[in-house]
């Protein structure tokens, strides 16, 4: 987190930005520190995934950041897993999902921004290494193995840390969760939904800066 600390001090000794300007910034550490969570826990949560497939599992694992990704692939290489992350063509895309399907990988790794769509009813459990402030998107990323056709029961592990952007995102997570309801499926927000959620995640990045803040002293 020592990349943070000249945002965190421009945080908190220039008075004069505007509301707008402190917005943006508040909206800059907070993606740092995301990132930053998520490149620290990768090598844990890749060692819990080897477990699983060691242990019979199908897994999709779904991450936001690339950098995280690309320690996914350097980690799990002896698993030959498939990516799905915003940075493949259409046919790529489709490669992946048929590997996964045709038992060729039991590993498919996926952003979570990238999910809609996908039909993956062979999985067996789902991990979110990284974390998302809407549960929208993980209620959408875990629909993609409740799919007809699914026959066994689906375990979904949420890896978190008790350091970094995870508390604060957990807890947001954990107001909304009577909201996961009628989430499932791809069925779009409404727009009363969409602002709620941006509303509460916008207070919950005030707060994560300050204690950012606080933690660099």
């Amino acid at each position: 987190m020592a990349q943070l600390t000249p945002k965190l001090m421009q945080w908190r000794t220039k008075k004069e930005m505007s509301a707008s300007e402190r917005a943006l910034l508040e909206e800059s550490i907070c993606r740092q520190a995301r990132q930053a969570t998520g490149i620290a826990k990768a090598p844990y949560v890749c060692q819990f995934v080897k477990m699983l497939l060691e242990g019979g599992e199908k897994v999709l694992l779904f991450a936001h950041h690339h950098e995280v990704m690309d320690i996914y692939k350097k980690e799990l290489k002896h698993h030959s897993p498939s990516f799905i992350t915003g940075r493949e063509s259409a046919s790529a895309k489709d490669t992946a999902v048929t590997r996964f399907m045709t038992e060729k990988t039991d590993l498919l790794c996926i952003s979570l921004r990238a999910a809609s769509g996908l039909n993956l009813q062979r999985a067996t459990c789902v991990v979110f290494g990284e974390l998302d402030w809407s549960p929208a998107v993980h209620s959408q990323a875990e629909d993609r193995a409740h799919r007809i056709g699914q026959e066994d029961s689906l375990l979904c592990y949420y890896l978190v840390s008790p350091q970094g952007s995870d508390a604060e995102m957990q807890e947001a997570l954990g107001l909304k969760i009577s909201q996961f309801v009628g989430l499932m499926g791809d069925t779009p927000q409404s727009p009363e939904t969409t602002a709620l959620f941006a509303g509460e995640a916008r207070a919950h990045i005030e707060r994560l800066v300050r204690q950012l803040a606080e933690n660099a002293g």
